[in-house]
């Protein structure tokens, strides 16, 4: 891929999503998309992001001191994923003095469904029963999905038994609960399986419009979304408070 022509005046940006199983980094030069790479395989976020964001940045002729933004997908989802994210994000602007944006995974999750779609929940699988789970709606003047519920930890079943219907889902929960999400009751409709996954490019997107509203997050305020804690983490809490695992 060759360099492109950039607005100088136009901040070099670089879009992390790693909350999913399969991450993908993209660069951008302000609202101008210049590329993506999705990694080779599931779970590849240690081994893979750092060198995609230096191949990805040396094709547009970037040196590193030239990346300005850095927008990441900060969950909820993997953990592992998102701790890696966050980390490589405040080390580069730590280093680089670039600025920083925290973008939920469910509305890089959302922005994916058709323009058709009114009413929308995302559903990721937080094991225990549980989902990550966030709702939307769509506007009628804007077209846009906004977020009314969420993300939040809850059971799939009622979460969706409160939601209006007819409602579309999406997100790899689906999967995982189709039991509780066919006994929920009104009318689901899935969104097709391919647009699922969250991607770099619609958190460059995302991450764009938040920092055209000045809505940059200090690097000791970038922290992943959890909504609950790591398994080992309460499993060594656990221990030492004298419960039982």
């Amino acid at each position: 891929m060759e360099a492109k022509q950039l607005n100088d005046e136009s901040p070099r940006i670089v879009a992390i999503e790693t909350s999913s199983r399969i991450g993908s980094v993209a660069v951008a030069c302000g609202q101008s998309l210049l590329g993506q790479r999705q990694f080779s395989k599931a779970m590849r976020h240690a081994v893979e992001l750092m060198p995609a964001i230096r191949d990805l940045t040396r094709q547009q002729g970037w040196k590193p001191g030239d990346i300005q933004h850095v927008y990441v997908s900060a969950g909820p989802g993997s953990f592992t994923g998102i701790r890696i994210a966050v980390t490589i994000a405040r080390a580069l602007q730590q280093a680089l003095g670039c600025k920083l944006i925290s973008v939920p995974t469910v509305d890089v999750m959302a922005a994916n469904a058709p323009a058709h779609v009114m009413h929308l929940a995302v559903l990721l699988d937080a094991k225990r029963g549980q989902v990550y789970a966030a709702r939307y709606q769509r506007h009628t003047d804007s077209g846009l999905l906004h977020r009314t519920q969420g993300p939040l930890l809850t059971d799939p079943g009622e979460f969706l038994s409160q939601a209006p219907h007819p409602l579309y889902i999406l997100g790899e929960g689906i999967d995982y609960h189709r039991n509780a999400i066919a006994g929920s009751g009104g009318e689901t409709m899935e969104v097709d399986r391919p647009l699922w996954q969250p991607q770099a490019a619609m958190v460059h997107k995302l991450g764009w419009a938040l920092a055209q509203s000045g809505a940059f997050t200090d690097r000791d305020q970038l922290l992943p979304i959890y909504l609950r804690k790591p398994e080992a983490e309460e499993v060594w809490e656990k221990k030492h408070q004298g419960g039982t695992v």
